[in-house]
């Protein structure tokens, strides 16, 4: 299971060790695995999700610990292209009004302090982010290489060819990318999600087969995939039955 990558952004050392401690018991508590990085700094923040795109796109929910000063800290994010859940959480001499949080997006909000009314607000947060989170990357495949990070929809995916010590994914309108694995991880990591191998070199989506000859596997984008002969009836056989589902 991806692990839901979280950020936490207080000024106050204290709130950013009661959050963190929070976020682990329920993690503990809801199966749900995280990684943490807290902020002290609303400049060190911003500094790092401008200069470290990757970072950005891998963090799943940012926790702010809203002081006056920080009010426009959420918009600053947004527009530096920061684009998953943010979570306000209020002191109580801040009065903010909606609109304020529609206006920047943030759709979530929960009062500071360790009242049942704010945890179990908090823990609900918590449990629906989890949720969302292990839904999208179930649906994606998260790949990296040499500091590059790639989230590709599965069912863009055509196939799965070796290239010397790597691996290679063609999926979409022709698109590419390298990254380092074994065809024997792909297959684990896809079971049931309607691919197989076809020979020592190539593991190919059912879905994305156009036609079959007696030694290669066209595919919807043109190439023409190489048979294993033990191959061949297991993938026609998958073809025509269409047994798993993407």
């Amino acid at each position: 299971m991806k692990k839901m990558c979280i950020v936490i952004y207080s000024h106050d050392m204290a709130e950013a060790q009661f959050y963190e401690t929070l976020c682990r018991k329920l993690s503990r508590e809801r199966h749900i695995p995280i990684e943490l990085k807290s902020y002290r700094s609303g400049s060190e923040l911003l500094f790092d999700f401008e200069e470290e795109p990757n970072f950005r796109k891998r963090v799943d929910v940012l926790y702010i610990v809203l002081n006056e000063a920080d009010l426009e800290l959420s918009d600053q994010i947004r527009k530096l292209g920061y684009a998953n859940l943010i979570v306000f959480i209020g002191l109580k001499e801040i009065e903010m009004s909606y609109e304020y949080l529609f206006d920047t997006r943030i759709y979530n909000f929960v009062q500071v302090g360790d009242a049942p009314a704010n945890l179990d607000r908090f823990a609900q947060i918590f449990q629906e982010a989890g949720e969302v989170i292990a839904k999208r990357y179930a649906e994606r495949l998260i790949l990296s290489y040499g500091g590059e990070i790639r989230q590709i929809d599965i069912r863009q995916i055509h196939y799965f060819e070796v290239q010397q010590h790597t691996l290679v994914v063609h999926y979409g309108e022709g698109e590419a990318f390298t990254f380092i694995s074994s065809l024997s991880k792909i297959e684990n990591q896809l079971k049931g999600r309607g691919f197989m191998r076809v020979s020592r070199f190539y593991v190919v989506s059912v879905y994305a087969v156009q036609s079959l000859t007696a030694d290669s596997a066209l595919m919807l984008d043109g190439a023409s995939i190489p048979l294993g002969r033990k191959y061949h009836a297991l993938l026609k056989e998958a073809i025509d039955k269409k047994v798993d589902k993407i």
